[in-house]
């Protein structure tokens, strides 16, 4: 192992130590941790390792420095490491299924919660949305317009937390390129049954909205559903 690699793991391990004492509340939110010479003797490294995992650990949020004082785990430290926990297991391949099923069970409870919530600047949105469809019947626009749409659905929800977690499931699935499968003439179909749904959010009818969803993503992600036993 090169010297520049074998750096790199070490600062990489004792930023992992770091975090496992978050992790199990032994350094709670607010704490002051050691001093840079006390963190090098307790994890058996150099100063400059210590630094450069503290440094990595800042730029994510999980320790910040008051200046005078020394460096304190962060507010926002728990919400980093869920979030950075809920990425890698998202960007695991083999997860596939569970995120389809996340989904399915996710965004119909956001398309109700649009039509609860949906404001008329929003609504509006999402006829435009419609519009661009209709211009641009190539497979490449109308996924590009349906992602924009879904993601604009579960905004207009306007409940931060559950469009986060729609967020990080969709991207890991586009990411996954799941959809790539299907066909023109399925995506033309779906032209339809966006509007159908955007009808149901401006109508402020959750229960509808909900169920057109569920609808719509049943049959655009049947082979997954299935696979993962929750089709109905």
């Amino acid at each position: 192992m090169s010297e520049a690699i074998q750096r790199i793991k070490l600062c990489e391990d004792v930023a992992n130590h770091i975090i496992e004492r978050i992790r199990s509340q032994k350094w709670a939110v607010g704490t002051r941790l050691p001093s840079e010479p006390e963190l090098a003797l307790l994890f058996d490294v150099s100063r400059s390792t210590v630094r450069a995992a503290v440094r990595s650990l800042q730029v994510a949020g999980v320790l910040r420095t008051r200046s005078g004082s020394g460096t304190y785990v962060a507010d926002a430290a728990p919400l980093v490491l869920e979030t950075r926990e809920l990425a890698t297991v998202m960007s695991n391949a083999e997860n596939v299924y569970s995120l389809v099923q996340a989904r399915y069970i996710l965004e119909p409870q956001l398309a109700a919660l649009a039509a609860k919530n949906v404001e008329q600047h929003e609504i509006e949105e999402l006829f435009a949305i419609l519009h661009d469809m209709e211009q641009h019947k190539d497979r490449h626009s109308l996924m590009a317009h349906g992602h924009r749409f879904h993601e604009s659905v579960a905004r207009f929800s306007h409940n931060e937390v559950l469009y986060g977690f729609y967020q990080s499931a969709a991207s890991s699935l586009r990411g996954l390129r799941v959809l790539d499968s299907l066909t023109l003439s399925v995506f033309l179909e779906g032209i339809d049954e966006h509007r159908a749904i955007t009808n149901a959010i401006a109508a402020h009818d959750d229960a509808l909205a909900k169920a057109l969803m569920r609808s719509h993503l049943k049959k655009d992600y049947a082979s997954y559903l299935k696979r993962a036993e929750i089709l109905e």
